[in-house]
């Protein structure tokens, strides 16, 4: 006997299957959520990415943690569980103490998958050993080793970015991406930045963007990764990714050889990371994103740390008062800052450096998250492999037992001995670049450079915050930053008064010594992002 149905019950019984299934998943989520750590219920599918909000969910997530009062938070991030740590000591405990285990990446959808960057760039790539490899490579640029030979051009061009706030202050912003970028371009190509509107400082700037793609409650792709195979026609969302990525990718790939074959890289990361590229056999892909990385994580962390400490002096004067003090007991009027004094002779100014990197943390949910590569008890929960844990240094570094009164500038924390140290987990006291082996390789540059370009700020400068169109001083709002995981203050006004006249003088003639020795770096490049766009496609 042949039996058939009608479209009508073909259509119900398909319905009934889907149902069953999301039923079946549901239930699982339910079940594992009874191990996990507290949080608010998730749905079917989407979890709690209607409840997260795409904006500053760093707050909110603070929030939750003080309501459940956990150290732990559990969000779904569709059917899956994101962990959300809130505190110094469970985080050292798992990412750093465990690190053998916690120190892979989960599967990312946004920012990974939908730019092409999961087998590709150190950043995202699993813990194994091709990630070893780009870190190795990593290292050779911004390891602890390598980083001294920065210091000569790292003091020259603190000395220019002095110089131009005392000339043109209304334009500090800029003058700051243009001295952390031209920093880095060095480093990595040979080639400084000569002007604030440098067409490789603004692709900089604009790469990092791409950091948002990791904030959960952003994109409902992230939630329901089918979405990424939708054709473009019904949804262009993840074309328009990957070509932007690929375009970026070929564009500083293109830098890359063109600072090799005009022989400005002689000496820079670009011409070591292309012999590098056919010995581990590296794709053009892979060398992109490693020259990527090195550049657009040495300019968001230092341009935003800096823009912080302005803030900072200009609203906690009696801070500013003490540095200066120290400066002025240490260094004096007569002379400028040197290396062996940021060394070794200024301890209130290096931990004035530690206190900004943890009042306003740039990378506020702590860059990528973490995964576990093997199933994880503690604290009575269980955590399966390849678990989502996502530090918020919001949380964390605003944690009154850690740090009373979080939100008061206070560098007395970091001073050995002083009644304000509180115990902390690591001998830093604090987690502004991460957590173990997957902790920030630019650590070592970027606080060297800050500390010198700081100080010599602090030094220079009476930092005053700026008048309004009456004449009179603007208020500024410590809580005024953008809603971007690379956090940073929104616009401020500020003013830079020099401290006296022979400061004045110093550095004025300064800054053109350190112009004459940084022509060996000039270099123009004619390359554009329409050059990259003409480009076949990088492998």
């Amino acid at each position: 006997m042949i039996f058939t149905h009608s479209p009508f019950e073909a259509a119900a019984f398909a319905v009934v299957l889907a149902v069953a299934t999301v039923l079946a998943d549901y239930a699982r989520m339910l079940w594992m959520r009874r191990r996990l750590p507290p949080g608010p219920f998730p749905w079917p599918i989407v979890g709690n990415h209607f409840q997260t909000p795409a904006v500053r969910p760093w707050i909110t997530w603070e929030k939750w943690a003080q309501h459940y009062n956990a150290p732990m938070l559990t969000i779904w991030i569709g059917r899956h569980p994101r962990i959300i740590l809130s505190d110094a000591w469970v985080a050292s405990d798992l990412l750093e103490k465990r690190s053998d285990i916690f120190s892979s990446r989960p599967r990312l959808t946004v920012m990974g998958d939908a730019i092409n960057t999961t087998t590709t760039n150190q950043t995202v790539l699993p813990y194994g050993d091709r990630w070893r490899v780009h870190r190795k490579l990593m290292h050779a640029a911004v390891g602890s080793q390598a980083i001294r030979n920065y210091r000569t051009f790292q003091a020259d061009e603190s000395k220019l970015l002095v110089r131009d706030l005392m000339v043109d202050p209304a334009d500090f912003e800029l003058a700051i991406e243009r001295y952390s970028v031209s920093t880095t371009s060095i480093i990595g190509w040979g080639r400084r930045i000569n002007s604030k509107n440098d067409h490789v400082a603004q692709q900089a700037l604009k790469m990092m963007e791409a950091v948002n793609f990791v904030v959960p409650g952003v994109f409902l792709m992230e939630a329901i990764p089918a979405m990424l195979h939708l054709p473009a026609w019904l949804y262009s969302l993840p074309s328009a990714m990957r070509m932007g990525s690929a375009v970026i990718a070929r564009y500083f790939y293109m830098l890359t050889e063109e600072s090799v074959r005009t022989k400005k890289g002689r000496e820079s990361y670009s011409r070591y990371i292309l012999e590098e590229q056919k010995k581990m056999g590296l794709t053009d892909l892979e060398v992109a994103g490693l020259m990527g990385n090195l550049i657009g994580g040495g300019v968001d962390t230092t341009s935003s740390t800096m823009l912080s400490c302005i803030l900072a002096m200009a609203c906690f004067p009696e801070v500013q008062c003490k540095a200066q003090a120290e400066m002025d007991a240490v260094v004096g009027r007569e002379r400028s800052p040197i290396w062996d004094d940021v060394d070794n002779r200024l301890p209130y100014l290096n931990a004035l450096v530690k206190e900004v990197l943890r009042w306003r943390t740039v990378t506020v949910l702590a860059g990528i998250p973490h995964a576990n590569t093997q199933p994880v008890d503690y604290q009575g929960y269980h955590f399966p492999a390849h678990t989502n844990f996502t530090g918020n240094m919001w949380a964390i570094h605003r944690h009154p037992r850690d740090f009373p009164d979080p939100d008061k500038f206070r560098p007395e924390r970091f001073m050995d001995g002083h009644p304000d140290q509180r115990p902390y987990p690591n001998t830093k006291g604090s987690n502004p670049f991460g957590w173990g082996r997957r902790q920030c390789s630019g650590q070592p540059v970027a606080e060297q450079g800050l500390r010198y370009s700081l100080g010599r700020m602090i030094w220079a400068f009476n930092i005053l915050p700026g008048l309004d169109e009456q004449g009179k001083e603007v208020k500024l709002d410590i809580f005024a930053y953008t809603e971007s995981e690379n956090m940073r203050p929104e616009v401020f006004k500020a003013r830079f008064i020099p401290r006296s006249d022979s400061i004045r003088e110093l550095v004025l003639q300064e800054a053109a010594e350190a112009r004459e020795a940084l022509r060996i770096y000039d270099a123009d490049t004619k390359l554009t992002v329409d050059d990259a766009v003409s480009n076949p496609c990088l492998a």
